[in-house]
């Protein structure tokens, strides 16, 4: 059956839907970036600004949506080494355009941002701010220096009151900290509002556009700070220990239309943490706006106008929105019954609420953009994320749960090819364990275009909330960032499981990730080579005392060190015991290692020592590095290599899978 969508931002487009009878459709058709990286509609609804990947080549466009005989091409592309920020409206004739960059200096390589202004026919693109910082002179010292500001890009308030105007947080005079500017969009010229110092790196207004917090890190100790102004007229800024119940380091969301209000997040005596308003007069919590037993909240949701707070999150096995508001739930009720089945991610709306641009899909379905009319409850689909593979059906996503070797229950989504869900017998298959990056974060039951890759080919994946992942409480957070090792165990308990259930073909497991799961792949082949048939590790950490080294060179390194790696394990020796690449020589299992050389994450050096100390190992060892590539590797052809490297290295390692097309 060929299923046709008009498709806005490119051309007229056709996808055929893929059976299961199917061969298997090109890697490069999952290794692409979204098709559509950004979306923004005008203020008045009339313009829409697209972020587009075509092929790696990353452009802007710009179309007319309330005249659609209105032919004129409206683009500018990116450079070849500047990668994509977001994009948003200013005003109906200005749109901002954010950009980062990876560069170095003095041997340490860093992330830039920028923000530059264009008007609708993107004739006229300049740069904001300009990111060269001044000498100021105090009596016969210089304070500061001249140089490269690294932010360039922080907006604090788009001031939708002011149109011309947006909140932006910088220093003229030292690349840390930064007051509260107002910004003139189309002058370009700039008017400090409120003060900022080297301890404070973050700034949050209320509803009326008020600059009413500051937040940040001490340089030296390191101790949070939090400041906050009174709401009632005056101009008195107080430091947090005047509020008793919350801290600096107190999560906070925001402000309610009452500008004593404010928005917190907190435990209250539970594991996982709600959604809560403090009264900045009375300095109390005074009541709850959510909170769910099982999942940490995850934020806030404000009416279009932004005036008022209409509901919040929590991420449960994909993001829930409890909506305060009638009117707001029953537009957004509205929205959601235009795509049944699919979870809807607004992207964007305009003040009116008369249009929303959103992304829907499925776990088993890559999201597509569309245009929704609140007045007459039409929607236009416009690009799928994917287009190559569309509206086809990829493999089903099933939650599961496991329990570790201490009888704790781990949660985790199996992706399973097309095949399975047609009858084929679920037993003795080949497997691919996949746990996720950060480790401080977590997976979802969504589409994953990497787990639908390797279902393509017939391969089974396994995705787990190992302890150390956020979202499910503090103790299930804490459990293993106090304790590395559990994660590394919690990842092989699930491996164990699956075969112990006769799921997994013991002969035909391959463990795979990208960054922390890339350590965790690492780590899972030296400790367990009886359990994998190979391994892939993507921009993972091998070198825990270098990563160490490399996290201190940045400001506030030493006590992210701390926090991130050191906590985690007993001593020196065993932070040794855990580093991939002390073991190295140790490898019998086939490995993939990969990465780039502009890593700002992790370092490129910690794929060249791993490299180096392979060559002791007398396993099977396939090495892959993108000159110009990040943590993330965006480039097009960058992925579609990678794509392509280990769909041979899996047909190779675990041979052509029965449950292949």
């Amino acid at each position: 059956m060929m299923n046709c969508i008009r498709v806005l931002v490119v051309v007229i487009t056709c996808f055929w839907s893929v059976g299961v009878s199917a061969k298997p459709v090109p890697a490069e058709f999952y290794s692409r970036m979204p098709a559509i990286y950004d979306a923004a509609i005008s203020p008045n609804g009339k313009y829409l600004a697209t972020v587009i990947d075509s092929k790696g080549k990353y452009i802007v466009r710009v179309f007319n949506l309330a005249d659609e005989t209105d032919k004129t091409v409206r683009v500018v592309s990116y450079g070849k080494n500047v990668k994509v920020g977001w994009i948003k409206w200013a005003n109906n004739k200005t749109l901002l355009i954010n950009t980062r960059q990876s560069e170095q200096a003095s041997g340490v390589i860093f992330a830039t941002s920028y923000l530059y202004t264009a008007d609708v026919d993107l004739k006229n693109v300049r740069i904001l701010l300009d990111p060269k910082l001044k000498a100021q002179k105090t009596g016969s010292r210089i304070v500061g220096h001249v140089g490269a500001r690294q932010f360039n890009a922080t907006v604090v308030d788009f001031l939708p009151d002011e149109p011309d105007h947006i909140l932006m947080k910088f220093s003229k005079t030292t690349n840390f900290g930064g007051g509260v500017h107002k910004v003139n969009v189309n002058t370009r010229q700039s008017k400090e509002i409120k003060s900022g110092s080297t301890s404070i790196q973050t700034w949050t207004v209320d509803l009326n556009h008020e600059v009413r917090l500051g937040e940040g890190r001490r340089e030296k100790g390191g101790e949070y700070r939090m400041t906050i102004r009174d709401a009632t007229g005056s101009k008195e800024w107080r430091d947090v220990s005047e509020y008793p119940g919350i801290t600096a380091k107190t999560t906070v969301y925001g402000f309610t239309e009452n500008p004593n209000e404010m928005i917190i997040g907190a435990r209250n005596g539970k594991n996982t943490r709600g959604i809560y308003v403090y009264d900045l007069v009375k300095k109390q919590r005074t009541r709850k706006l959510l909170h769910h037993d099982k999942y940490d909240a995850s934020g806030i949701i404000k009416s279009a106008d932004g005036r008022k707070i209409v509901g919040a999150t929590y991420i449960a096995d994909t993001t829930v929105r409890v909506i305060f508001d009638p009117n707001f739930k029953m537009m957004m009720d509205g929205l959601q019954a235009s795509r049944k089945g699919f979870d809807a991610r607004v992207i964007d709306i305009t003040p009116d609420s008369k249009k929303i641009l959103f992304k829907s899909g499925s776990p088993s379905n890559p999201n597509i953009l569309t245009l929704y009319d609140t007045q007459t409850k039409t929607s236009q689909d416009l690009q799928y994320d994917y287009p190559e593979i569309g509206n086809s059906q990829q493999g089903d996503v099933t939650k599961i749960k496991y329990a570790a070797r201490d009888g704790y229950k781990i949660t985790g989504y199996l992706t399973t090819p097309p095949k399975i869900a047609a009858g084929m017998p679920f037993k003795k298959l080949p497997f691919i364990i996949m746990p996720h990056g950060g480790p401080n974060a977590r997976d979802t039951k969504t589409f994953d275009a990497m787990a639908q890759f390797m279902a393509s080919r017939g391969y089974l994946v396994l995705q787990m909330n190992f302890r150390g992942s956020t979202g499910l409480g503090v103790a299930h957070e804490n459990a293993g960032r106090k304790n590395w090792v559990i994660m590394q165990e919690d990842v092989e308990d699930a491996t164990r499981w699956l075969i112990k259930k006769g799921y997994a073909d013991p002969n035909r497991v391959c463990i795979v990730g990208w960054s922390y799961g890339g350590y965790a792949a690492l780590m899972g082949s030296l400790k367990n080579p009886e359990l994998y048939q190979c391994a892939i590790s993507i921009a993972g950490v091998t070198d825990l005392k270098d990563m160490i080294r490399d996290m201190k060179k940045y400001r506030f390194g030493k006590f992210s060190a701390k926090d991130f790696i050191l906590r985690g394990f007993e001593d020196k020796d065993d932070i040794r015991e855990n580093s991939p690449v002390k073991r190295a020589k140790e490898l019998t299992v086939p490995l993939l290692l990969v990465h780039g050389k502009k890593d700002v994450i992790v370092h490129y050096d910690q794929y060249t020592r791993m490299k180096r100390a392979l060559k002791k190992s007398g396993a099977d060892i396939s090495y892959l590095s993108f000159d110009n590539g990040g943590h993330s590797l965006k480039s097009f052809e960058d992925r579609k290599k990678l794509y392509e490297t280990i769909d041979v290295f899996l047909a190779k390692n675990l041979g052509v899978s029965e449950a292949a097309p």
